[in-house]
């Protein structure tokens, strides 16, 4: 019997997963058990993104300070006799054109791979950094996915598309949505960059040799941005870039 944690708003105003656990808090099929739980309960009652600090940067705090901290403790504890936890979320940024969902993972394996075979998203980005990735939530669970689910402006879509996921992973269907791309992640594009070089990207569309040599990288690598950000989303990053590792079938 595998058992499953789905962990919905870990940022309070992403509301979308709400759903799930409105609807499907606890369930069992023959082969799967799972429970929802909401993440971050306080921001999501008022529908704002965090409380003090960001819930899904505050896992490695040494001393829980805060209330989102507190809360991470908290998390890290249920996240015992589960196989595998996924954590859902939903873009700050809307898209009302492409949808690009995409997921995280912190180590490549099989138990890993096959908990992603199961999610619509084509895009599996691999966070290599083992210090970089314990702020977040399933940096600790030995088999951690985020869902990222790009925000389309129609939430009952958003929703449909959580739950289509959610089923497929319960009842350990194999998502229709082949090939997948894996890639490693590299590094961040600041707006300063943008500015400079007047960069214009798009989410997952691979760069140009003009744009590889402006910002300094390997010209026979395949490189794609994720979660490209208007200045007044993040001030500070454009975006972030993936180095493609390899196909994923």
């Amino acid at each position: 019997m595998k058992k499953i944690l789905f962990v919905v708003c870990t940022h309070g105003n992403e509301l979308a997963g709400l759903h799930l656990f409105l609807t499907q808090p606890y369930g069992r099929l023959r082969n799967t058990e799972w429970e929802v739980v909401i993440g971050n309960p306080e921001a999501m009652m008022l529908n704002q993104r965090f409380i003090e600090s960001d819930l899904n940067r505050s896992f490695n705090a040494k001393w829980a300070k805060s209330y989102e901290e507190k809360r991470a403790a908290i998390l890290k504890k249920r996240f015992n006799g589960y196989d595998v936890v996924y954590d859902i979320h939903t873009t700050q940024v809307m898209q009302t054109k492409l949808l690009d969902d995409c997921m995280f993972i912190n180590t490549i394996d099989d138990k890993a791979i096959t908990a992603c075979s199961y999610v619509s998203a084509k895009h599996i980005i691999w966070d290599s950094d083992s210090q970089y990735n314990k702020q977040y939530l399933t940096g600790h669970h030995p088999v951690g996915v985020t869902l990222e689910y790009q925000k389309s402006g129609d939430y009952l879509e958003d929703v449909n598309r959580i739950m289509s996921d959610f089923y497929n992973i319960v009842r350990t269907h194999k998502s229709e949505v082949f090939p997948k791309f894996l890639y490693k992640a590299d590094k961040p594009v600041t707006q300063i960059e943008q500015s400079k070089y007047k960069l214009n990207f798009s989410d997952f569309r691979s760069l140009n040799e003009r744009e590889k040599k402006v910002l300094n990288l390997k010209k026979n690598e395949d490189y794609v941005p994720v979660f490209v950000n208007p200045l007044n989303v993040d001030p500070e990053f454009y975006c972030f870039l993936n180095k493609k590792h390899k196909l994923v079938v």
